[in-house]
């Protein structure tokens, strides 16, 4: 299906799956804080226990040798390895450390992301990412990082999606820390979020040899109703990367892809925002720029768009008759995973690999003991199918599976399941669901 250097994988995040937010000296996160609001997540769960695998680490890795994947995303807490005086927390640093040793012992990559939302709470309570000198701290916990991992991980993702650090935390309001920001402020965090990328870079190629960096966006591909014509292909493509001064803003593309790739902001970015810039310099720009190895992606869903009589671009309503996930954003369209890569190469020119695709499934023991989810099975194959299409055009490297593990999904809580092993909350134990046994046997280039 793949060729034999295709990276089959699995993510996860800290927040999501570890649990023991108060052990080890562990300071607050954003969403320690968050979830304690009663009305902020659906089901008012917490992540306080959720997977524990802070403490079961090994039998996650057990997993996913049996998964035979070749390599596992997962992220740090920053709030686990340095404390609210900015000083190292080694009991934390230490899980990491075994997590990573663990990894390697048994042939499983550690693919790292540095930061999956869950900011320190008294970095939050001194500006967050309005706060200018965010960046150094981010340099700084970087570098603590990745020398403790040194010789255990040479790759490593920045930032995991951007878009709804800033659209959900500052715009909706639905994800920690929920504060509200106007469209300087958010222009403002937008700047010093690409600048905390661009330090862990620089971190990054000073300590780790042989290291390989990107940065982990979301999109939600503009789809095409006809395949063949490519004037209607042209404008989705530029509607993809559109970036308009209007709510949906935060979420765009290019507004954090082009300064990365391409060294600066679009140029509509300068006249529609102009009362509003931050201040952005060349060294700023020269720094967000540095060279990233791969173009990192999530996607799970996807718009369909046709021309209308003016060849202007409209909406078209759900056509494919596939189902949706069971969480309201998660429409099925895999030709998500066909042209989202393909407008990505287009204009970045760097090799892709999918860090995030999944599907949130009405999951529950059966009779039998088991977990069916033919959905997941459906969807996984579907999505696959168009991604190898994709790599026969451009440069595909990689897919992980979101997520190992049924985990916390922010405000939705524990009602909602991503996981290809399904976890009884009530319990702590964990069952492989069938999706995990034709992922599994994909893998193993047993084909569709």
């Amino acid at each position: 299906m793949f060729n034999k250097d295709f990276i089959f994988g699995v993510s996860t995040a800290s927040y999501q799956i570890e649990g023991y937010p108060f052990v080890d000296n562990k300071e607050l996160s954003i969403w320690d804080e968050f979830v304690s609001k009663k009305g902020n997540i659906i089901d008012n769960s917490n992540g306080n226990v959720v997977c524990e695998s802070y403490k079961k680490y090994k039998n996650d890795v057990k997993l996913l040798k049996e998964l035979n994947v070749k390599s596992y995303r997962f992220s740090i807490a920053w709030t686990r390895v340095i404390d609210k005086f900015n000083n190292v927390n080694q009991k934390g640093l230490n899980y990491y450390i075994n997590l990573c040793k663990e990894l390697r012992k048994n042939n499983i990559i550690p693919l790292v992301t540095l930061y999956h939302w869950d900011m320190p709470l008294w970095l939050d309570e001194i500006g967050g990412f309005l706060n200018d000198e965010i960046s150094d701290y981010f340099a700084f916990y970087t570098d603590v990082v990745t020398k403790a991992l040194n010789g255990l991980v040479s790759d490593y993702i920045t930032i995991n999606e951007p878009q709804c650090i800033i659209h959900l935390g500052h715009r909706v309001c639905a994800h920690a820390p929920g504060k509200k920001y106007n469209t300087k402020e958010i222009l403002h965090a937008i700047h010093n979020l690409l600048k905390c990328h661009g330090k862990a870079v620089s971190v990054i190629r000073k300590n780790v040899l042989n290291s390989t960096v990107g940065i982990a966006p979301c999109s939600r591909p503009i789809i095409p109703v006809c395949e063949a014509n490519q004037l209607l292909y042209e404008k989705c493509k530029e509607k993809y990367f559109e970036l308009k001064n209007d709510f949906e803003f935060p979420n765009t593309v290019s507004i954090y892809s082009d300064p990365i790739f391409l060294g600066d902001y679009p140029k509509e970015y300068y006249e529609i925002f102009k009362d509003d810039l931050p201040n952005i310099t060349k060294e700023d720009l020269l720094l967000i720029s540095q060279k990233t190895d791969y173009i990192y992606q999530n996607f799970y869903s996807g718009t369909y768009f046709d021309l209308d009589k003016s060849n202007k671009l409209i909406q078209k309503e759900f056509i494919n008759g596939y189902p949706e996930g069971n969480i309201d954003w998660l429409q099925v369209v895999p030709k998500a995973l066909y042209y989202g890569p393909k407008y990505l190469y287009e204009r970045y020119k760097l090799p892709i690999i999918i860090s995030e695709n999944g599907f949130c499934n009405v999951d529950f023991i059966s009779l039998d003991n088991k977990v069916h989810d033919p959905q997941r099975i459906d969807y996984i194959k579907r999505y696959l199918m168009e991604l190898e299409k994709v790599s026969k055009e451009v440069p595909i490297k990689g897919y992980f599976y979101w997520s190992l593990l049924d985990n916390f999904e922010w405000n939705s809580g524990l009602k909602k399941r991503f996981g290809l092993v399904y976890i009884d909350y009530n319990t702590g134990k964990r069952i492989k669901k069938d999706s995990f046994y034709m992922y599994k046997k994909l893998i193993k280039n047993e084909g569709l």
